[in-house]
This record gives structure tokens, sequence and C-alpha cells, in this order.
């Protein structure tokens, strides 16, 4: 199981989920491309809204991964290493991580997402 929560006023997203949903996450990333449906939260606070898709897809052109925002969808594209170090990075933390733990993944942080991205936070759900 999934949710993404998204702040328009800061644009932040929280993708959130159990440890399982997580690491299927990051298995689909690794595909050309795909979707996922997710679970909306009637009380997405501190949040203003909950999403009810993942969509990607692998872009050769392109070095980066997007990670943004259209209507009630997550939408990531990018290039094949930079989404394989995405799922790593989900899977890592859905492996390793503690219960209370969240990991921030944004630019320039971290140097394969690309700088239009809206700043994303992974934890567990709640």
């Amino acid at each position: 199981m999934l949710q993404v929560l998204y702040s328009g006023a800061t644009k932040e997203l929280e993708l959130s989920g159990t440890r399982q949903g997580l690491l299927t996450l990051g298995h689909l990333l690794r595909g050309k491309a795909g979707s996922c449906d997710l679970a909306e939260s009637p009380h997405p606070f501190p949040y203003e809204r909950s999403l009810s898709t993942i969509a990607f897809r692998e872009d050769p052109e392109r070095d980066t991964a997007s990670i943004v925002t259209e209507d009630q969808a997550l939408r990531i594209q990018g290039g094949r290493k930079a989404l394989d170090l995405l799922a790593d990075n989900i899977e890592g933390f859905a492996s390793e991580a503690d219960p209370s733990d969240h990991r921030h993944v944004d630019s320039p942080a971290c140097d394969y997402i690309a700088p239009e991205s809206d700043p994303l936070v992974i934890a567990f759900m709640r």
C-alpha cells in the first residue's frame, strides 16, 4: 500500500507506504513505464491533498529524474541510471529504516534528481 500527500504551498510531496509497498514501487521503477494506484487519505494534514496515481516512464534523453505533480498524479520520468538510483533509494529506505524514519529525495542533495522536481520525502505509512 502506498499514498502520496501534496502541499500546494511548498510543492512538497510525501510518499509513504508499507515496507512491501515501497519495495514494490522500487521494483516497478526499474521497468520502462508503468503506473500504480494510490490509497487516498481523507485527512492529509499537514499536507493539503492526496494524489491518486503514480505514473513513470523511462526517457533515454535525460540524465536525471524529474518528480512533478500534475493534477492528481505524481509523474516520474528520467534516464535509466537516474530511475535506478531513485529505486535504490526507495528500496534501501524500505529495507533498512526504522518505522519513525524518513528520507529526503530532492535536488540538489541528490544529483540524479532534476532541479525542477518537487521536493520528495519518503516515509512509512502512519
